[in-house]
């Protein structure tokens, strides 16, 4: 695996926390590219999704269908700010690719406050050892206030309870994306 990218980051980050029989969530399925990496890693546990888009959720459930993962997978026509509803134990890992659907309206995009929202929650749905993988995007309209947002919300979590690692790609040009990523530690390592 390459660290090209930020996205291929957060797959590395979330493969290392994840076992089969595990519970995990993806907060924004878009084009199902995360679902399907997740519903391929835990193949004898559950992935729920989540997007607000018909669009997405559509492009999601052909995408898992395709590669017949669709069985591991809920999905969730939802708002992430709502995370608390569905996630009912701790999940061993909760990903985030913010920003717009590729592919559709770019009116339809993450917000900043209600980015942070949901990620505040995904903190407290995640089991020690697990992983909050967020992968944002500067350089879209709106997408600078977000990312401050995300690096305000994540740079204040207690180290006695959390390891936060931000990653961007220094020589990229453009704002490239980058990625947050936030370890619940184990009780013995707190």
């Amino acid at each position: 695996m390459s660290f090209r990218n930020a996205v291929n980051l957060s797959h590395l980050c979330v493969k290392m926390r994840v076992k089969p029989d595990d519970t995990v969530v993806d907060a924004t399925c878009g084009n199902g590219h995360d679902t399907l990496f997740l519903a391929q890693i835990v193949t004898r546990g559950r992935v729920l999704a989540f997007d607000i888009s018909p669009l997405a959720i559509a492009n999601t459930a052909a995408r898992l269908k395709e590669h017949g993962v669709s069985h591991r997978v809920e999905l969730c026509q939802e708002d992430f700010r709502n995370l608390r509803a569905y996630v009912r134990s701790p999940v061993a890992a909760i990903m985030f690719n913010l920003g717009y659907l590729p592919g559709a309206s770019r009116e339809t995009a993450t917000k900043a406050e209600h980015s942070r929202e949901a990620v505040e929650t995904a903190v407290n749905l995640v089991r020690p050892g697990g992983v909050v993988t967020v992968v944002c995007y500067p350089g879209h309209q709106g997408g600078a206030e977000e990312t401050h947002e995300i690096l305000a919300v994540t740079g204040g979590l207690s180290q006695k309870e959390f390891e936060v690692l931000k990653v961007d790609f220094l020589n990229q040009a453009h704002n490239p994306p980058l990625l947050v990523a936030v370890y619940r530690l184990e009780g013995d390592r707190a």
